[in-house]
């Protein structure tokens, strides 16, 4: 049992200096191979034995079943025992056992240690041995069967939880991938968030002071876009600083970046925008504040892309009662005494990621995003389950 665990090589020498040793033992005893009577029959089985022995040595243990060398060489050796019982024919026996114990499941190994029980007293009844002996090597053949059986098992468990240590690694990869690369969505979703608004921003007044200098405006005009242009790199500056806070887990209340989107895109001069906030605001905390931030912020982009000089309104809605959702709603319209400029430059910039990403943001949170056509403009509603706790979220906020 223990030549499974060996190398190789080692393994066939040791079963090969076995095989030297039982056969020196058989031709140093008193009852000898010969070529006439007694002699031949240990001379014809000991060769046989010999054979089905070489066949164990090439074909090791457990890489075949119970086979026709296993019951020959057991065979054979029970009724060596009795023709030759000054020697170590025996082993004969017990390697024909082990190695079917080791090989194959007990019932199925079980009948070589019958054939070497009954070829031993099939001997015993020729050779007028004692009926002791006969007991004995049965309870001994038994014995090893039930031990290599053994082993066979402690082996098969084994292979089994290696087996299963390597499944729960890949599993343990395969889900640190899935973490990375959700991680990795979440960081492009607020990258693109980020700058997509501000560069839309900076887009429109650097568009406006090339028509300006185009035009020879006076010089305080032109200085007003450039400042202006400033503080939208200085805005797109704070609210990257902002965004990489959200990634490290801060907790800052939105309703105070919602402010500032409307109060930036009035001071842009796009258009009038209206903006209303109730609701328990202590809610607006933590990934659900994030997610109604940056779906905000998403959407004026998206009207100054696509529907420049529509009036816009911003309404969120906090929620009070339990169970009940946040709620952002933003609306552009076409007002029957505001001339609505065509889509400009910014309509082809981007890569379409916009309502994917505020999308995959609900989503995430176990809300839902519903943007599309409404009478004459577009309309963008999110709506977001309160946080779990919204006790300790104002607290947060305030």
């Amino acid at each position: 049992m223990l030549l499974t665990r060996l190398d190789r090589r080692a393994a066939t020498l040791i079963r090969l200096a076995g095989l030297a040793l039982v056969v020196w033992s058989m031709l140093s005893a008193n009852r000898h191979p010969g070529f006439s009577g007694r002699g031949l029959v240990i001379t014809v089985l000991l060769v046989l034995s010999v054979v089905c022995w070489l066949a164990w040595t090439i074909w090791p243990i457990g890489e075949r079943g119970v086979t026709a060398d296993l019951y020959v060489l057991a065979g054979a050796g029970g009724v060596l025992i009795g023709a030759s019982p000054d020697s170590a024919a025996s082993a004969f026996v017990f390697v024909a056992v082990v190695a079917a114990g080791a090989r194959a499941e007990l019932m199925r190994a079980l009948p070589v240690v019958l054939v070497g029980t009954l070829a031993l007293a099939v001997s015993v009844l020729i050779y007028d041995l004692g009926a002791v002996g006969l007991v004995a090597y049965a309870l001994g053949f038994a014995a090893a069967l039930l031990a290599a059986s053994n082993s066979r098992q402690s082996v098969l468990r084994a292979e089994q939880a290696e087996l299963l240590l390597a499944q729960t690694q890949r599993s343990h990869e395969e889900q640190l991938r899935a973490a990375r690369l959700e991680e990795s969505t979440r960081i492009a979703r607020d990258i693109h968030d980020v700058l997509a608004h501000t560069l839309a921003g900076l887009t429109i007044q650097l568009e406006a002071t090339s028509a300006l200098i185009a035009q020879d405006a006076d010089r305080d005009t032109v200085l007003a876009r450039v400042r202006r242009a400033h503080e939208l790199a200085r805005e797109g500056l704070r609210e990257t600083r902002r965004a990489v806070g959200a990634l490290r887990g801060d907790r800052a209340p939105a309703q105070a970046g919602i402010e500032a989107l409307v109060a930036e895109y009035r001071a842009a001069g796009d258009a009038p925008v209206a903006l209303t906030i109730d609701g328990d605001l202590g809610r607006l905390v933590g990934p659900t504040g994030e997610a109604v931030l940056r779906a905000a912020q998403e959407a004026l982009t998206n009207v100054r892309k696509h529907a420049p000089g529509a009036d816009v309104s911003v309404a969120v809605h906090a929620g009070e009662a339990a169970g009940e959702d946040v709620v952002l709603l933003v609306q552009d319209q076409h007002s029957g005494d505001r001339q609505v400029r065509s889509a400009n430059s910014l309509a082809s910039s981007g890569g379409g990621f916009g309502l994917l990403g505020m999308r995959e943001r609900a989503e995430h949170l176990g809300g839902s995003l519903n943007a599309g056509v409404a009478g004459d403009g577009w309309r963008v509603e999110l709506r977001l389950p309160p946080p779990s706790d919204p006790l300790t979220a104002t607290e947060e906020a305030q």
